[in-house]
C-alpha cells in the first residue's frame, strides 16, 4: 500500500494568515504586488506569478510577493520555482514559518523527503501548534520507512486536532505498513467516518477500499 495516498493537496493555505491581505492601493489602481493577491486569491496563478514577478522587480513588498508567487508556482506543479521563491523569502525573514512549509510541500513532491523534514521541523520550531505540519512531516518519514517517527507525528497532530481525518488516514496506512492491523483498521474507520461527516465521499471511499483490503 502506498504510504502517500491520503496527502490533501489544499494544504498550503495552512499559513496565508502569516500575511494580513488588506488594501494597500489607491482605489482607482491596483499595484502589481496588489494585482499578484487579487489573481491569487480567484485562483488565476499565472496571472498572479506576472503581476508578483512585476512587484518584485519593483521591490513592492518583496516578501510577501516572493511568498506569494512561490505558493502560486506550487498551485502550478512548477515546483522547483516554487522552493526557489520561498528560499528567497527564508534569506529576508528567517522566521518566516510559511515559506519553510510551503518550501517542505514542494520537495515532498519531489521526493526529497530529508529536506521536507528538515525544513517542516523548522517550520514546528516557529509555530508548534499547526498540525498540519506534524501531518506532513510525519508522511514524509513514512516515505523513508522511519515508520515509528511518523506514526509520533501523527499523534501529535490528532493531539492537536482530534478530527483531522488526514491524520488518522496517515496512520493507518503507515500502521498496516508496520503489520499493526487492527490499529490499522479502526485508524481508517475513524478517518473514513470523519470524511463522510464532510461530505468527501471520494476520501471516504478511497479509505473503505483501504479497509477492505486488510479484512
Amino acid at each position: 500500500m502506498r504510504l502517500f495516498n491520503f496527502i490533501i493537496p489544499l494544504l498550503i493555505t495552512c499559513f496565508l494568515t502569516l500575511f494580513p491581505i488588506s488594501p494597500t492601493w489607491a482605489q482607482t489602481e491596483l499595484s502589481p504586488f496588489d494585482q499578484g493577491i487579487e489573481a491569487y486569491q480567484k485562483g488565476e496563478y499565472e496571472t498572479a506569478v506576472s503581476a508578483l514577478s512585476q512587484a518584485i522587480t519593483e521591490e513592492i513588498e518583496p516578501e510577501k510577493a516572493y511568498y506569494f508567487r512561490g505558493i502560486s508556482y506550487l498551485e502550478l506543479g512548477k515546483l522547483e520555482k516554487a522552493i526557489a521563491d520561498q528560499t528567497n523569502v527564508i534569506e529576508l525573514n528567517a522566521s518566516n514559518a510559511g515559506a519553510y512549509y510551503d518550501r517542505a510541500l514542494a520537495e515532498t513532491e519531489l521526493g526529497n523527503y530529508q529536506e521536507a523534514i528538515t525544513d517542516y521541523s523548522q517550520a514546528i520550531e516557529l509555530k508548534p501548534k499547526q498540525e498540519r505540519i506534524y501531518l506532513n512531516r510525519g508522511i514524509a518519514y513514512a516515505q523513508q520507512g522511519k515508520f515509528e517517527s511518523a506514526i509520533e507525528d501523527y499523534n501529535r497532530a490528532i493531539e492537536l486536532n482530534e478530527n483531522l481525518a488526514d491524520a488518522y488516514a496517515n496512520r493507518g496506512v503507515t500502521r498496516a505498513a508496520m503489520g499493526e492491523k487492527e490499529s490499522a483498521i479502526a485508524d481508517l474507520e475513524k478517518a473514513g467516518k470523519l470524511y463522510q461527516e464532510k461530505g468527501l465521499e471520494g476520501l471516504y471511499q478511497t479509505v473503505q477500499k483501504s479497509i477492505e483490503k486488510l479484512e
